[in-house]
């Protein structure tokens, strides 16, 4: 805010859930006032105006044009919008509404006084039965409800007509109720909306004395209101819509991003429960510390990835978040894929060895493989794909460095049996393979992570890193957690906030594990959970959760995860499941159900086409190209959402983006997943995780979609989602 501003504005969730309804002229000409006072306040004061018959006289109004009007709070130096409606409309809305300093739930709520209203909040025969009826109103108090809002809660008749009232209800309100409906238990109602618990312990005065300005601070008023530090936040929220949002947290994620550790920290949950904006969050409030305390200047924190778009997706988000941080010389946060980070890592120490992580050094390894073949004898039985697999699932996996222990290593998960003298040939055909790549000057990039952990642990290089933050944990290998662990090894004094690690199996769509423990991270007693769905609805959850029915996933340690409590509080439309005839009339349907997306509330921008293969991308873009359709084809790079057109790209690099609609095309059971990939399968055991892998990976897919999802396939469907075709049918 600027020096010279009288009145701190802020913004109530409620104030960008109306604006999205209403024609985008009302919404620009809102945003260019909120903006025009915020780069100067002295010449452009808001003329608010009492509304005439409220109960509370804090509430104001604020002329848009001739025939809209927002409405606000005014108190003291603060002004908080809430809504903006067509004029009678909005004042209809405001006669019933108050400001309630709610101590219990230690936030500011905006009420509606039910005997304020002239229309009921719901139409029904006073025998019908009600949907809370058999909750007592001591309960409903207890986990959050308003005395105030209790009338209304009991004419709510079913869950679609609470759903359809939802404006009319406070936000905090409004999710108890919805928790209260899906038969959760209390201790997990409170959880989820960061009801009770422990209050900041650095907070000195007692909440009931709190004021308005004072309460408006709070993390849980932070939760549902937005106080804009400068203009261009503003309008990122404004020109983002409730997706702004995304980088304030709920109370639990704050509660688990903005404390200290005294060890590692391991965070886990479902698709689109805020992990990546969790591990964002950790990342500045530790660049606060480093920046307000001089001994640690030049220290820096690390957030690294599996891949390079994710990086660069975060790095882009981070500079929404905290761009100072990131532009600090030298940084007080650095973002970086990890296979660059050790590549970097290994030239400055003079690495003699090109590191095979993309491209031509990988089609050099092929060639290395084919000599060791020609000169080697397999044992019956056994494959050089399986050989290769063997390779890299246990000697490398596991840093296996000689024969002894690789007779003695675990093969958990590897199908085809090897018995002592079948292992010893193998370790001979390794060894081999190993003396070639050193003589070609190649390295795989687990031999790059060894080996960079062999240096920190040798030399203690002084490194700048205060902490690394880890993202999408469950697609990285043994190798490199160990690694993550030499570049912030723990000290005599203890392990101090130096490594936070969040990620999902059921999202692994690489086919990598590690347990954290067997890399020498200890994360027992500091495991957390996030299980509150932000991103898609309840039916698109529910579709995409049934995808992974039956599968075992392990929870990135020693145990097993569910997602179990995994649960949006958003409802919409069921996926629309479409099987064509050809895939000539899938792509029709396609174009077809692009072009019937409203486009008044829908950008191109906002729509995603993801594919499992690169060539399925290049069909899909011919067909929109044809179609007179604007297109993107995403590949390395973030995603910059204010070029136009639909994103078309593959379902892996789609992995840490959201879009509103989704479509999903060629899931035939002769498309996905792809042949090619199957044969490759060296046994049975094999072929099961390559399908495990593709449904994670079309989980992932699905749960990218936040209000619209589109499945399609030309003949029979995929039968990796033959149960979920069954029970998105259910939905529908």
């Amino acid at each position: 805010m600027t020096a010279t501003m009288t009145k701190r504005v802020s913004y109530d969730i409620g104030c960008m859930k109306s604006l999205r309804k209403l024609p985008d002229r009302v919404a620009l000409k809102f945003m260019d006032m909120m903006t025009r006072y915020m780069s100067d306040p002295s010449a452009n004061g808001l003329n608010l105006e009492t509304v005439e018959g409220s109960k509370d006289s804090s509430i104001k109004s604020l002329r848009v044009d001739q025939g809209y009007r927002a409405i606000a709070f005014e108190v003291g130096r603060d002004i908080m919008f809430v809504h903006v409606n067509e004029h009678d409309k909005a004042y209809r809305w405001a006669a019933g509404r108050r400001v309630k300093l709610d101590p219990e739930t230690n936030r500011i709520r905006v009420i509606e006084e039910v005997d304020a209203v002239t229309e009921p909040v719901v139409i029904q025969a006073p025998a019908a039965p009600r949907l809370f009826e058999r909750v007592p109103d001591a309960r409903l108090r207890a986990l959050g409800v308003p005395e105030e809002e209790l009338p209304a809660v009991r004419n709510i008749p079913t869950i679609e007509a609470m759903e359809g009232a939802e404006d009319r209800f406070d936000p905090l309100t409004y999710q108890i109720l919805y928790a209260v409906a899906a038969g959760y238990e209390d201790e997990e109602i409170k959880t989820l909306a960061g009801v009770g618990g422990e209050r900041d312990a650095e907070a000195q005065t007692p909440v009931a004395d709190l004021t308005f300005g004072q309460l408006i601070e709070t993390e849980q008023s932070r939760q549902t209101i937005f106080i804009p530090d400068s203009e261009a936040e503003l309008r990122r929220v404004f020109e983002e819509g409730l997706e702004g949002w995304r980088v304030f947290l709920h109370p639990e994620q704050r509660k688990i991003a903005y404390r200290d550790y005294n060890g590692a920290v391991l965070v886990r949950g479902g698709a689109g429960t805020g992990k990546t904006v969790v591990a964002m969050h950790r990342a500045k409030h530790l660049a606060d510390q480093i920046q307000e305390d001089p001994t640690q200047a030049g220290r820096r924190v690390l957030l690294t990835t599996f891949t390079t778009s994710l990086a660069h997706d975060i790095d882009a988000n981070l500079r929404t978040l905290c761009p100072a941080h990131l532009d600090a010389r030298p940084p007080r946060i650095e973002v970086i894929n990890l296979d660059r980070w050790v590549s970097q890592f290994l030239k400055r120490k003079s690495f003699a060895r090109e590191v095979a992580f993309f491209g031509e050094a990988r089609d050099r390894l092929d060639e290395v493989w084919r000599s060791v073949f020609d000169d080697h004898e397999l044992p019956e039985g056994l494959s050089e794909p399986f050989v290769r697999a063997e390779w890299a699932k246990i000697v490398q996996a596991k840093g296996v460095a000689d024969q002894r222990s690789y007779l003695k290593a675990s093969r958990a998960g590897r199908g085809t049996p090897l018995d002592r003298k079948k292992r010893a040939v193998l370790w001979d055909i390794f060894a081999d393979y190993r003396a070639r790549l050193i003589s070609e000057g190649l390295a795989e990039p687990d031999d790059a992570y060894r080996e960079a952990t062999e240096i920190l642990n040798s030399e203690a290089p002084n490194l700048p890193y205060a902490a690394v933050i880890v993202d999408e944990a469950q697609d990285m290998g043994e190798q490199a957690f160990r690694l993550i662990r030499a570049i912030v090894p723990e000290t005599p004094s203890g392990d101090r906030n130096s490594l936070f690690i969040v990620g999902d199996a059921h999202q692994r769509i690489y086919g990598r594990r590690a347990s954290m423990s067997a890399c020498g991270i200890n994360v027992r007693g500091r495991s957390k959970q996030l299980r509150l769905n932000y991103r898609t609805t309840q039916e698109i959850r529910a579709w995409a959760v049934s995808v992974l029915e039956g599968v075992s996933v392990d929870d990135l340690d020693e145990g097993t995860d569910t997602l179990r409590g995994y649960v949006s509080l958003m409802r919409g439309a069921a996926p629309l499941l479409v099987g064509c005839k050809t895939e000539a009339e899938e792509l029709e349907g396609l174009v077809a159900w692009l072009r019937g997306l409203p486009a008044d509330r829908i950008r191109l921008s906002d729509i995603g086409v993801l594919c499992a293969r690169k060539a399925d991308v290049e069909r899909v873009h011919g067909a929109l190209r044809a179609a007179g359709i604007e297109t993107v084809l995403l590949q390395s790079g973030a995603d910059d959402r204010a070029v136009p057109g639909v994103r078309i790209t593959t379902m892996h690099r789609a992995k840490g983006l959201e879009f509103f609609a989704v479509a999903i095309p060629f899931l035939s059971n002769t498309a996905f997943p792809p042949p090619g990939v199957l044969r490759a399968a060296v046994d049975a055991a094999d072929r099961e995780d390559i399908v495990i892998q593709y449904r994670s990976l079309l989980h992932v897919a699905a749960t990218r979609a936040k209000q619209a999802l589109r499945i399609s396939w030309s003949g029979a469907a995929t039968s990796l989602c033959d149960t979920a075709l069954l029970n998105a049918a259910a939905l529908g």
